[in-house]
């Protein structure tokens, strides 16, 4: 098939070779300690105050969600179509397993947080089947089986999979895996009912949602952000969150730091319903990932270094025809299934391929969270819920937990500013 040493693990962000066991067993304790922080009530915690978002995507809509059932008032602006770049465009994978060991413990924690706000009513289709990534070599097995002993440590299940098990638990995988390791809590949800649903609760809550309206800059006084301007013209506000993904760099002079994100298309196609897979987890491998829709379709993607930088959102042949190779080659038993429509949207990433977020350094109550590298439809939950924390800790005096403020800390978003000249 490939050559020996070759390594086509795209979904294993976490370097085994380079990641300490230090930072694996504080993976866990951070999860802890975020798990104990998000477990407390906020509703009522910010009436009254008036918040500006930049940006409708699912980090935007979410975090919007989170301030209104803290009793804010949400006005949020969106410059194009609610959830139009990769937010309802994405596989909605919700997962912790292949993460880079820095982002687990949120990843975890959005993951719970999922689940509370499916339970609570939000049509997300947010369950758990796990995530098993597929080695097609030795070199993979061996990657996958360092990788299992720091998802260990920090404190995440995993399932071995022999190569016979793997053909057992997978419908369709190749008999010619190395075997499999299966996050066995990972989930997946659903983005275009999550979507739809977020904007349907916003709405009744009595949010303001202004998609097609761009916004020119952001309002400020005596070195605080007092609002936004738009074509609409000037909307107040006490505090002003820019989630505009692909977009952000425009604000980085108003944020005083480097926002740097560079945009990228990813594409997925599906194919029709397939009988049979009723329990086909999260999978990924060969530079390609798949998941079954709770309909029964088959959504498949695979972006990487190869995708076209940029705001197109056209699906091409050359990528289609590459996500189609892979897959069959991963899943032989799916080779020939009618496909029935594609699709693509835009991700941004940073030079990390880590979020930012936190409060912008040069103007008090501008808040940044953005740069999640095609992550944010599974992180959103997380950022969302921790934006009314920080914006309680920059106003109200309410300081974030130690611990969990070592956490966010990670991700501040000037921290870019002493790496001038590196780009994305």
């Amino acid at each position: 098939m490939s050559v020996a040493l070759e390594n086509r693990l795209t979904m294993l962000s976490m370097d085994p070779l380079t990641t300490t066991e230090e930072e694996s067993t504080l993976a866990a304790s951070d999860y802890a300690n975020l798990t104990a922080h998000l477990q407390a009530d906020t509703a009522g915690t910010m009436a009254g105050q008036r918040v500006v978002i930049v940006g409708g995507g699912v980090i935007g809509l979410m975090t919007a969600l989170y301030l209104t059932r803290a009793g804010a008032r949400v006005e949020l602006f969106e410059a194009e179509s609610l959830g139009a770049a990769a937010s309802g465009r994405n596989a909605g994978g919700i997962y912790a397993f292949g993460r880079a060991i820095g982002e687990v413990a949120l990843a975890r924690a959005s993951m719970d947080l999922w689940e509370d706000l499916t339970l609570g009513g939000l049509d997300s289709h947010f369950h758990r089947p796990g995530h098993a990534m597929i080695a097609l070599n030795d070199h993979e097995r061996g990657l996958l089986d360092m990788a299992e002993r720091h998802y260990a440590l920090a404190g995440l299940p995993t399932r071995r999979l022999t190569p016979d098990e793997a053909v057992a638990v997978l419908p369709g995988v190749s008999p010619d895996n190395a075997g499999a390791l299966m996050g066995t809590t990972d989930g997946q949800g659903y983005p275009f009912t999550a979507v739809s649903s977020i904007i349907a609760e916003l709405r009744a809550a009595g949010a303001i949602i202004r998609d097609h309206c761009r916004v020119q800059s952001v309002i400020e006084r005596g070195g605080q952000a007092r609002g936004v301007r738009s074509a609409l013209g000037v909307t107040e506000a006490d505090h002003v969150i820019l989630c505009a993904g692909p977009w952000l760099a425009g604000f980085s002079e108003s944020a005083g730091c480097n926002l740097a994100v560079r945009p990228r298309r990813s594409q997925i196609m599906v194919t029709e319903r397939i009988a049979g897979m009723e329990n086909f987890p999260f999978v990924s491998g060969n530079r390609v990932y798949a998941r079954r829709t709770h309909a029964g379709n088959i959504m498949i993607g695979g972006g990487g270094p190869w995708e076209q930088d940029g705001y197109n959102v056209t699906s091409s042949y050359e990528a289609l025809s590459f996500l189609g190779k892979h897959m069959s080659e991963l899943f032989p038993g799916l080779a020939g299934a009618p496909i029935i429509r594609a699709f693509a949207g835009t991700v941004e990433l940073t030079a990390d391929h880590f979020p930012l977020f936190g409060p912008a350094p040069s103007m008090e109550g501008l808040w940044i969270s953005a740069g999640y590298n095609g992550h944010g439809f599974g992180l959103c939950a997380a950022m969302g819920r921790l934006t009314v924390d920080l914006i309680r800790s920059g106003s109200d005096g309410v300081p974030l937990p130690a611990a969990v403020s070592a956490v966010v800390g990670e991700f501040g978003p000037d921290r870019f500013n002493a790496r001038q000249g590196k780009q994305p």
